[in-house]
């Protein structure tokens, strides 16, 4: 049997509806904690949900948490956003056992599997207590724009432009302009032909 447009249109808003509930529930202890560890502790949580029922679960938590969050947003199992000041365009896709730092993600970004996107290079002072739940308050925001690919195992320290694609394994250190390929630890930058 073949679904019509409209009827998986009426399906994908009644998954939201149905997840709609515990996201604002947590929300609503966020709110009331005020801390960052409340956000990804549900965060982690709902990671833990498989299937398309987990990925509704995420993008109805992301989208009243976040700083901004299209309602089209796909993030996988087992992946999460580490920040709650974190930024998501339309058509945005998250592989499995991702994590997402203090990010500002362009329309269409892919992000495959096991990637880290790190708030920055320097995400400690020196000397400073490193005890768990207390973060340093100057993390970068990283920048992926728009029409961006990156590839399994990717780590990102640096912003990337637009149309760009980062190789598999690669780790970003350095800004990449736009139609730009990143291959390698640590990455080369090559300039793709326009």
């Amino acid at each position: 049997m073949k679904l019509t447009y409209l009827t998986k249109s009426v399906l994908v808003r009644v998954f939201y509806i149905i997840t709609f509930i515990p996201a604002l529930f947590s929300l609503t202890v966020y709110l009331i904690v005020n801390s960052d560890s409340a956000f990804v502790s549900f965060a982690k949580l709902f990671s833990l949900i498989p299937g398309k029922m987990g990925n509704y679960m995420r993008t109805s938590y992301y989208m009243l948490t976040l700083t901004e969050c299209h309602y089209d947003l796909s993030v996988d199992f087992c992946s999460f956003f580490a920040h709650p000041n974190a930024k998501v365009r339309r058509g945005v896709v998250i592989g499995s056992f991702s994590i997402i730092g203090s990010a500002d993600l362009g329309n269409n970004v892919l992000i495959s599997s096991k990637v880290s996107i790190l708030s920055g290079k320097f995400q400690h002072k020196i000397g400073q207590d490193i005890s768990p739940g207390i973060y340093y308050e100057g993390f970068d925001n990283i920048r992926i724009d728009d029409n961006s690919w990156i590839g399994e195992g990717v780590i990102v320290m640096a912003n990337i432009g637009k149309n760009c694609i980062v190789s598999a394994g690669s780790t970003v250190t350095r800004a990449m302009k736009d139609h730009t390929t990143a291959i390698g630890n640590p990455a080369r930058i090559i300039q793709l032909e326009s």
